[in-house]
């Protein structure tokens, strides 16, 4: 279960059942910039398959993918350092265009079956100095400064009142969708998430949290030592609907030009 910290005058509440332990406290916005410095990181291999170098394909005349995410981290004003971890030439060159430092990604962990989790681990055991990171997809390119702030003050001020916990930020959209269960062999339907002889109104529950994927603010020790991005601890940044698009494919890319023609 997810423990959310509302902010708000009042003391946040944090939930952590570890051994006897039960904290409760608040994430009030706090600017401890300097205090806790977040390194932003971008993993940006050159093998995707459904869009070759999805990464700096163009999302608009004259900027890439790569590009965007960039100046919209940059825009946020609240990292101490930017990087790009990447196996590919083009996009290292594109990285350092906009300001972001490289990070030579290993052949090892830019497979297609390589996961975030190891890349990370691998940036982070060549940069012992970063306690906090923001793992950022650049393939989520309605991404918004605003909502990278809010990240940032959340997991800032937890990192006050988690008594030295392993405090976290993600990405999520609210969803209202009734969930049904499939049984692969009879075929059978079995409701998720809803009674179907009480159907739930919308404005009667409070809907289910879905990760978009777009950021994960975490810290070093949960990466190193749990070999996760997040714990009980985290706190969520709730997007709109429409950001939350990914791109996985062509149509996705199509449906993004046209919502960034409109903004």
């Amino acid at each position: 279960m997810v423990h959310i910290c509302i902010r708000s005058e009042m003391n946040c509440m944090l939930g952590v059942a570890v051994a006897l332990l039960i904290k409760f406290g608040s994430c009030i916005t706090d600017d401890n910039d300097t205090k806790y410095p977040i390194a932003a990181l971008v993993l940006a291999r050159g093998g995707s398959k459904g869009i070759p170098l999805k990464n700096i394909v163009e999302i608009q005349p004259n900027q890439t993918l790569l590009a965007r995410a960039l100046d919209t981290i940059q825009h946020s004003d609240v990292f101490s350092s930017i990087w790009v971890s990447t196996d590919h030439e083009q996009i290292a060159a594109e990285a350092s265009r906009h300001g972001a430092e490289v990070f030579a990604r290993s052949t090892m962990h830019a497979q297609d079956h390589s996961t975030s989790l190891e890349a990370t681990r691998e940036f982070l055991d060549s940069h012992p100095e970063i306690e906090h990171f923001a793992l950022i997809q650049c393939t989520s390119p309605l991404l918004r400064a605003d909502y990278l702030v809010q990240a940032a003050q959340q997991i800032r001020s937890c990192i006050d009142n988690a008594m030295g916990m392993p405090s976290c930020t993600f990405s999520v959209v609210r969803s209202y969708k009734l969930r049904w269960w499939e049984d692969a062999k009879s075929g059978l339907l079995r409701a998720i998430n809803f009674d179907p002889m009480a159907r739930p109104r919308r404005q009667d529950w409070q809907g289910e949290l879905v990760e978009t994927g777009m950021f994960y603010f975490s810290d070093r020790r949960l990466i190193m030592e749990m070999g996760s991005f997040q714990n009980e601890l985290c706190t969520v940044v709730e997007v709109d609907e429409l950001d939350a698009l990914e791109i996985d494919d062509v149509k996705d890319l199509k449906l993004a030009r046209i919502l960034i023609g409109m903004e």
